[in-house]
């Protein structure tokens, strides 16, 4: 019985870490050197990108469109009916009052204020449509002042966001050495744990073989009392 005690106390539990092991001895002999000279070229221009961002207009996040051009255009095109139709109206009136006059209608008289006032009324009508032209032209052009702003701005941020998406680009490379060394430490921790549960597992199963042979001990003391 003592024999096959000893036999059994003598059985140890060996963990087998020989995949860790293999893995870990692999990460050791890593050579990282090409990704962290490349990672550090990489790091510098990041760097030199990110130096440029300072230099570049900020993000634009609200826009608006011109009022001067708004103004500028309304007054131009305003002031282009106004050439045209100022000698015309001009013309008309002095047509009306001779045309007046050789039918013998006096100034002030009802028939001839009347003449009068429906050739104004005429000649106003085209100028109230020439102020709302004006206006049209003057809002078209704030309108496009307003786009040409929009496409501004997205040319901007847009500039914005592909230099830091470049910088973010050239910080993703392959493994670097602290990261490689990160790994290792992560294996290793891995192939402790095996070895740790491994040298448990030996304890309690000698525990457990020694209790067994205490009982057995005293069971035959037992019967020879």
């Amino acid at each position: 019985m003592s024999k096959a005690i000893g036999s059994v106390l003598g059985t140890n539990v060996k963990a087998d870490t020989s995949a860790g092991d293999s893995y870990l001895n692999y990460l050791k002999n890593y050579d990282t050197s090409y990704s962290d000279n490349a990672s550090h070229l990489m790091g510098q221009e990041a760097y030199r990108l990110s130096q440029s961002l300072s230099s570049m207009p900020d993000f634009i996040y609200s826009v608006d469109g011109s009022d001067e051009a708004r103004q500028r255009a309304e007054n131009a095109v305003y002031q282009s009916y106004l050439d045209k139709l100022t000698p015309q109206y001009q013309t008309q009136m002095a047509d009306l009052e001779t045309r007046l006059a050789n039918q013998g209608l006096s100034v002030g008289s009802e028939a001839y204020q009347r003449a009068v006032n429906d050739l104004t009324q005429q000649q106003n009508h085209a100028l109230n449509q020439a102020a709302y032209n004006s206006v049209t032209t003057g809002q078209d052009a704030f309108t496009q002042s307003l786009n040409n702003s929009i496409s501004a701005a997205e040319l901007n941020n847009n500039a914005r966001i592909n230099a830091v998406n470049q910088i973010y680009t050239l910080l993703q490379n392959t493994p670097t050495g602290y990261e490689n060394r990160l790994n290792q430490y992560s294996v290793q921790q891995g192939v402790n744990a095996q070895r740790a549960a491994a040298k448990q597992q030996s304890f309690n199963n000698t525990m457990s073989v020694l209790k067994s042979g205490l009982q057995l001990g005293a069971a035959g003391m037992g019967a020879f009392i």
